[in-house]
């Protein structure tokens, strides 16, 4: 059994530290949900105060604690700015052994090539510590950055998926992606 210690470590890459989610980044990570922009397709609504912000936080730190779900913010490695947050948003550890990924960044820090930076440490620490055989991704149809920016990173669309969540009062339609360890092994 892997120790939470050596999951939730800090990662870090030439420009980010990638540090795992508390109540300390509580107000940072209010103003990054209260982005309608940044919100425009997650799961979540687009935050209106810091107790969303606590219970969001609360939520993934309960899942944590079960070790289903794992959360880093993902701060500027000069000068420790909040720039979004990612993570394992589920890890199913049985023979399978696969997690769903979920990311976000804030819109100042878009198009800088930030996010593959943290993808990287993030596809590294679930292959190598996690010893995950699948990494998967849902993008809304519609987040065209999301999906160019998997396939930068090789993950493979396997398909559409028509109405398959519902948030922000009506159905939404999902890409899902995948990459295997293998294919990882050969491409990093």
């Amino acid at each position: 059994m892997i120790e939470t210690a050596e999951i939730l470590k800090e990662l870090t890459t030439e420009r980010l530290i990638l540090k795992p989610i508390s109540r300390e980044h509580t107000e940072d990570l209010f103003k990054h949900l209260s982005d309608p922009e940044v919100t425009e397709y997650m799961d979540i609504d687009t935050m209106e105060n810091i107790k969303e912000a606590e219970e969001i936080i609360d939520f993934y730190l309960e899942k944590e604690d079960k070790k289903t779900c794992y959360r880093w913010v993902i701060l500027n490695k000069e000068n420790k700015e909040f720039m979004g947050t990612c993570g394992f948003n589920s890890w199913i550890r049985n023979r399978a052994n696969r997690s769903e990924i979920g990311y976000d960044l804030s819109k100042r820090n878009w198009g800088q090539g930030y996010m593959v930076e943290a993808l990287e440490a993030l596809l590294k620490h679930g292959f190598d510590v996690l010893d995950l055989h699948r990494i998967q991704a849902m993008v809304t149809e519609g987040n065209i950055p999301s999906c160019k920016l998997l396939e930068k990173m090789n993950f493979s669309k396997e398909g559409f998926l028509r109405d398959y969540n519902y948030w922000k009062n009506g159905f939404v339609n999902e890409y899902m992606y995948s990459l295997l360890e293998d294919e990882y092994r050969n491409n990093f």
